[in-house]
């Protein structure tokens, strides 16, 4: 059984440990992954949220990171920053999941679409993506290095 949880300040050393054991992770601060668990502060803008997917008797399967920004009187906007499945749990809907907490989070920001970037190369994340209805919306050449490669750029009406 698999079960989706906000993140918290317990799983950061694990999630360190994955982004840089995983080459395509990005290479977060540390103050950007604290701000993840971190309450927001009454007046800040830029949201960010995480959620951890645990497997029974196997412990943490993946997580999920998004980040919001809302400023009042105008739509929210949302971004899928991030989803990582240990690769031993790949393709047994852990991703979908995760994906779904985003989405239903950005929904409740009140955001119209989630957007994301994605490596072009990574084929089982983009089609998890379009499993999880996310249409490519351009492309971003040279954005990614080691190796170099173009993102592609997708997003999801949320139907607010």
């Amino acid at each position: 059984m698999i079960r989706i949880r906000p993140m918290v300040e317990e799983d950061l050393g694990l999630i360190r440990a994955w982004m840089n054991d995983n080459a395509g992770a990005p290479a977060w601060s540390e103050d950007d992954l604290t701000a993840v668990v971190k309450a927001p502060s009454p007046d800040q803008r830029r949201l960010r949220r995480g959620w951890v997917a645990e497997q029974t008797g196997s412990g943490a399967a993946g997580f999920a990171v998004a980040t919001g920004l809302s400023i009042p009187g105008a739509p929210a906007e949302c971004e899928l920053e991030f989803v990582l499945v240990r690769p031993q749990v790949r393709r047994s809907g852990i991703g979908g999941l995760l994906v779904h907490a985003a989405l239903n989070w950005g929904r409740d920001l009140r955001a119209d679409e989630i957007r994301l970037e994605v490596r072009e190369s990574n084929f089982g994340a983009v089609q998890l993506y379009e499993r999880c209805g996310f249409v490519i919306a351009g492309r971003r050449p040279g954005y990614y290095t080691n190796p170099p490669e173009d993102a592609l750029l997708m997003h999801r009406r949320l139907g607010c």
